[in-house]
């Protein structure tokens, strides 16, 4: 149990951004795919109004694709043209109207793009046969030099209308096998060691990422955070380590630490399952001035609290966390704590992570399927 002092205390400061604005408290609504933008993309009434009932500090939209050809799934969020401008200032005219600040969230899906969806060819860091949906593979391109940079520029077009919409910070999507965590991670990375996005240096493998951020520095004055998986399968913490400190050093203000596998259970994977190696990442970028945000299987105030405390370690604390499916199946679960802390009577989030929402969203748009 939380006391409301604490709560208020801790959860509900306020954040100031680099730029001055204040966002209410250190919780963040995590980019999440809803499947309720339109067929082509744009944001319509339906998308507006499920943003409009989630309540937190920062709400950060589901991943908007800044080329078409790196659209993953159907009813994705487009931000890759100028017709998108309207839409996207609908959106965050939504979130707005529920007192959060909007963050858009742009991605280039790369290797896993899905040309079902995109209409064009797969592209990604390297030539090789990815897995796709229910078992084929599909070839995927290697990109050239020029193509990447042509993707680099997309992000910084995209970051030009997320500012003309209104939004008030940009996320990359540096995570969840996507894009720019492709050409970091060697399990996609196979370019030659005389290429500059070469898979053979930290620095190579980073480039992309780096450079996307840079690019959207130099476009847009509003602040930057980059979502990253904290490990994978052919990525150690410590190497992260070593990107959070150039993403620092390009213009980020904040890195949110995820994983490549975001839809655990907490009952099996015990809650914020990532933390253990996000302490190892902040053990090497501690002093390159960035804040720090943690996602994944936070259920419980009581966690909520110890993250954004250190539990009496304040040199272990984060800046702001993040919650996905809690939100989904209640989007004023912040809310409900605060009042509930005002009665010493606070619970856990009521979502089980049965990842049902996420099926929902494959046979219409995603919704709690538990508590309809």
């Amino acid at each position: 149990m939380v006391d409301q002092g604490t709560w208020e205390d801790t959860v509900l400061q306020e954040l100031e951004l680099p730029n001055g604005v204040i966002a209410a408290n250190r919780v963040m609504r995590a980019a999440t795919w809803m499947g309720q933008a339109e067929e082509d993309g744009t944001c319509g009434d339906t998308i507006c109004e499920t943003y409009s009932k989630i309540r937190a500090g920062v709400v950060v939209t589901g991943f908007q694709y800044v080329m078409h050809e790196g659209q993953a799934v159907r009813r994705m969020i487009s931000n890759s043209k100028p017709a998108d401008v309207g839409g996207l200032r609908r959106l965050v005219g939504a979130i707005h109207s529920s007192g959060g600040l909007a963050a858009a969230q742009l991605v280039h899906c790369g290797s896993r793009s899905f040309p079902k969806y995109s209409g064009h060819d797969i592209f990604g860091p390297s030539d090789m046969e990815v897995p796709q949906q229910k078992g084929n593979a599909v070839r995927v391109k290697a990109m050239t030099v020029e193509h990447v940079e042509r993707v680099t520029q997309a992000y910084a077009n995209a970051a030009l209308r997320a500012v003309e919409a209104g939004f008030d910070l940009i996320e990359l999507h540096g995570a969840h096998h996507y894009g720019l965590w492709q050409f970091f991670d060697p399990a996609y990375n196979k370019r030659p060691v005389n290429d500059p996005y070469t898979g053979s240096t930290i620095e190579g493998r980073s480039k992309a990422m780096v450079d996307a951020v840079r690019a959207v520095k130099n476009a847009v004055d509003i602040p930057i955070q980059v979502k990253v998986d904290s490990s994978s399968k052919t990525v150690r913490p410590e190497e992260v380590g070593e990107l959070t400190k150039e993403l620092a050093e390009a213009g980020a203000y904040c890195v949110i630490f995820s994983g490549p596998d975001a839809t655990q259970d907490p009952k099996d994977a015990g809650e914020a399952y990532f933390l253990d190696d996000a302490m190892t990442i902040r053990s090497i970028a501690r002093d390159c001035g960035l804040l720090f945000g943690l996602v994944g299987g936070i259920r419980s105030p009581e966690t909520v609290v110890k993250l954004l405390t250190g539990n009496g370690d304040s040199a272990a604390a984060f800046d702001v966390i993040q919650l996905s499916r809690p939100l989904i199946s209640e989007p004023a679960l912040l809310h409900r704590w605060t009042e509930e802390a005002k009665v010493d009577q606070q619970e856990p989030a009521r979502c089980i992570s049965c990842n049902g929402c996420f099926g929902a969203g494959l046979k219409g748009k995603v919704r709690c399927i538990q508590f309809e």
